[in-house]
């Protein structure tokens, strides 16, 4: 008998949740149709409250701890006022799924045999999700895109929210009203008058959505013209057009194969393209060293 495999579509949603892995991270975390939920592992409706008990999923962080918000900021949280405990933060994943499968049909189970089955794998055993939106209608078509957290200013408060580049580039703002999809220069423009920004105010009461508020201060934050090309590149990517990341490795190629003074110019302008918070993925072993030993230092590689 021969090896098969198939791919199923499963569609679900997203909702705020923290992760505790040592220090504490934020997450939009997906909730799919057939119960399963992506909390950095793949779990099910069955085993969240074993998540929740052992504190690796969570629903707010202690005054005094920070929460560290991907591609954006590090928070100390000073006060929090969560809404949720273990039980009802479990019921309200519950209820999540429900909103989306009303008949509570299909629901996934993970059986111990599947655990045991991907135990020492080499790839983890996720359920990753994939933003999307509509495509053309009556063809039946999806656009895949790319999240990335962002603060966003409305009606007197501050949210933590999420910007979505999408394969046809355009972006949508979670809980922007009026604007369902936008343009890279409504992005542009909305980072200008701070509508959308990279941190909040010191001891400004931050909203985490049906979470609850706490009052933070950021310690460490991204440079907002950074963020705006992080949100850019992303686009380009999706369009499948080259973004800074290639132009920087195809750059970085050039010069290892030449090393003269124009391309090491080249590399450099690449190089600095790339959005700061991010250029240590350039090489994912090496991280960036190599582009600043070439580019700031007198040292010679090592070969």
């Amino acid at each position: 008998m021969g090896k098969v495999y198939r791919r199923q579509r499963i569609e679900g949603v997203t909702v705020p949740a923290v992760i505790h892995n040592r220090q504490y991270f934020w997450l939009d975390m997906a909730v799919y149709e057939d119960g399963t939920i992506s909390c950095w592992e793949k779990t099910d409706l069955c085993d969240v409250i074993r998540q929740l008990e052992r504190g690796w999923l969570t629903f707010g962080v202690p005054a005094g701890s920070a929460l560290s918000v991907h591609g954006l900021c590090t928070l100390d949280i000073i006060s929090a006022n969560w809404n949720f405990d273990n039980e009802s933060f479990r019921q309200f994943i519950e209820t999540t799924v429900r909103s989306i499968n009303p008949e509570m049909a299909n629901i996934y189970e993970t059986t111990p045999r599947e655990k045991e089955k991907w135990k020492g794998q080499p790839v983890g055993f996720s359920a990753s999700p994939t933003p999307f939106k509509a495509g053309e209608k009556f063809c039946g078509q999806t656009l895949d895109g790319e999240q990335m957290n962002v603060f966003l200013r409305h009606d007197g408060e501050i949210l933590l929210t999420s910007v979505t580049a999408y394969s046809d580039g355009t972006f949508s703002v979670d809980s922007l009203d009026g604007e369902e999809y936008i343009s890279t220069e409504r992005i542009r423009e909305l980072f200008k008058e701070d509508t959308l920004c990279v941190s909040p105010n010191d001891n400004e009461a931050v909203s985490f959505g049906a979470l609850g508020t706490a009052v933070c201060k950021a310690n460490y934050t991204v440079k907002k013209a950074e963020k705006i090309k992080e949100i850019e590149n992303a686009s380009l990517r999706l369009m499948n057009k080259p973004d800074a990341f290639q132009n920087a490795k195809n750059a970085y190629i050039a010069y290892l194969i030449e090393p003269t003074e124009p391309n090491k110019e080249k590399l450099r302008l690449a190089y600095e393209s790339v959005p700061e918070h991010q250029r240590m993925y350039l090489d994912m072993v090496a991280r960036d060293r190599d582009y600043i030993r070439i580019l700031y230092t007198n040292e010679k590689r090592e070969v």
